[in-house]
This record gives structure tokens, sequence and C-alpha cells, in this order.
């Protein structure tokens, strides 16, 4: 599928007797408004995305990196960030960039477009079904994204996918390492997830690093979205430990922004969240160093990002951004 403005501008310069670069018809699409597309869900329903290279395949792409935008729900911006940081790794002609949109009501979503809610059981954030008719898991949405990415037919060269999200995009990618469902189906093609400064994190046992009156002061701390209790319907068929086994066996890179302190950019202040420390930072350092003590050969990493705080392009276009995502 070539896009109508390359065609455009392609037949624009040709009547001029101009060259054409290869990249005008072939490239990857950097521009949010160029970009978008649909995708039709296999169970009904259509989800907006923006993409380097629409999703029906791209020859020469041999990874990619899909990107889960914040809570403020801007998928284009957060495209945009994840190009520019993908050209300045030099990684920007082969790799496939894919940001879906996952929409409320507030978004003025077209009449087959899915809706989620921003909190609750039916938010996008943690897995939730939607709200609007058909009802499907945003984590389902990201199963047929990564479908999608690993046929070979569409996607001949590509091995390596990466799931990447910056705070709320951050906990629905921390929580979709756990029991994302696609990635143990997919074969010929490696998984690798960053969560970026998410206000909170899935527990897998009752423990937590500021425990003082739990559970008496806080008797929900250890359901989902924070612990496995009151699992959502996406979740719920898993039996008992398989979660905490699947992602201790998935490659998880914690970015930190070291100066991500602050009670500030929507982080999340319930009793449930505190349990697990004060603020971003402090939470993501208490986690890893749990599962790592926990669990030492999970193929689990922290990567700090000196001097920054709640900023997803800073965090991503780092040179340890760039090193978590592009290796």
């Amino acid at each position: 599928m070539i896009r109508r403005s390359a065609v455009v501008a392609a037949a624009g310069a040709l009547a001029l007797g101009c060259a054409v670069p290869a990249a005008a018809a072939d490239g990857p699409c950097t521009s949010g408004a160029d970009c978008a597309h649909t995708f039709d869900l296999a169970g009904g329903g259509e989800i907006p995305y923006l993409a380097s290279y629409p999703l029906t395949g791209a020859s020469t792409v041999t990874e990619a990196v899909v990107v889960i935008h914040g809570a403020g729900r801007n998928a284009d911006g957060y495209f945009e960030r994840m190009v520019e940081a993908t050209g300045d790794a030099g990684a920007g002609d082969r790799t496939e960039i894919v940001a879906p949109h996952f929409q409320t009501s507030d978004d003025d979503p077209g009449d087959d477009e899915v809706t989620w809610t921003n909190g609750g059981d039916t938010s996008w954030k943690d897995g939730g079904d939607s709200v609007s008719s058909p009802r499907v898991s945003s984590f389902t949405v990201v199963d047929e994204i990564l479908a999608k990415l690993a046929d070979r037919k569409a996607f001949p060269k590509l091995a390596r996918i990466t799931l990447a999200g910056h705070s709320a995009g951050g906990q629905f990618t921390q929580r979709y390492a756990a029991g994302g469902k696609a990635p143990a189906r997919l074969t010929g093609v490696s998984f690798h997830f960053v969560p970026a400064n998410p206000s909170s994190y899935l527990y897998f046992t009752p423990d937590r690093p500021v425990a003082g009156g739990l559970p008496d002061s806080c008797p929900g701390y250890d359901d989902y979205k924070y612990g496995l209790k009151q699992l959502n319907p996406y979740l719920s068929g898993y039996p008992a430990g398989a979660l905490a086994r699947q992602y201790t066996a998935r490659e998880v890179t914690y970015l930190l922004g070291g100066d991500d302190v602050h009670q500030d950019h929507g982080i999340d202040q319930s009793c449930e969240a505190e349990a697990q420390g004060h603020h971003r930072l402090e939470r993501g350092e208490n986690y890893f160093s749990a599962l790592h003590k926990a669990c030492p050969d999970a193929p689990h990493e922290q990567v700090l990002v000196p001097g920054v705080g709640h900023d997803s392009g800073a965090m991503f276009d780092s040179e340890p951004g760039r090193n978590a995502l592009f290796g």
C-alpha cells in the first residue's frame, strides 16, 4: 500500500522532470498526519493506529516497536517521538513503528471504532474490556497487532518486536508483559518489553515494600491491577503461578527517569500504589529489587536515565533509552 501523499508528490516531481528519491515512494512514513490507518479486529470493530508502514506489510523491516501512549491518549505524539528516537539511533529505515490509539468517548471515535474508559474495570490501561460493542480487551488489540507483525508473508525479514510505553503506557506494557498471549503463540520472532516510568506495577505475591498497616489500611492493595486478586476477564483464565512464570521468562527492561521523583503528571496516589513506593522512581527500583531477589536469573534489567523526569520524549531518545529500545 503506497500512501496517497507519496503518489501525489512523485507524480508532481516527474511532471517537472525531477529525480524522485526512493524514500518518496518506499521509505517509512514519519509525519503523524500522513501515517494514520485503521485495522479491523477479528471479532468486529476497528482500531485507529499510526505506523511507519501499514500493517499490511513491508519487505525491508527487520524490527518493530509498538509504542503505547499515555493517559492523554495522544498516539500521534508518541508515534512522532518514537520516530525521532529511531532516527537518532540510526534504525529508521529498518524499523516499523506502530502506535495504536485506545480511544474513549472523549476522542470523537468513528461509528465502528472500539472505545474504553480511562479508569476502572473497562480501562484500556489495564487490559480491560471495551465499553463499545463488540467487547474486546485492549490486550487483545495488541495480540492482533503482534500477530500481523509476525506474519512472514507481510513482514518477511522482521525478527524482533519491542513493546514500549511511558507512564500509563508503561503500566499497560508491564502488565501485558505478564499476561499477553500472543508472544507465547507466535514463532520466528523475539519479544522485548520496555515499561518506562509507570505509576505502579503488577505484583505476583502479597508482599509490598511499604507494608505498614496492610491489608487493614488498604484492603484492595493486592487486587488487579496491583496484584493477582480479582483479575480481569482477559487474564482470569491463567492458572495459579502461570503469570509469574511467564513474566519472569520474558525479556523486560525497566526504563526509569532519575528525576521522576515528584508527585506530578497524574501519578497514582492511591493506597494501593503508595504501598509500592512514594514516587515513580522509587516504585520502579523497589519492584526490580524484589523481582531480582526472587528470580535472579530472569532476563530483566533496570536502566536509569539520569536527570530526566516524567518526559516520554527525553526517556526514549536518551542514549539509555535508545539502547533499551534498539539494542
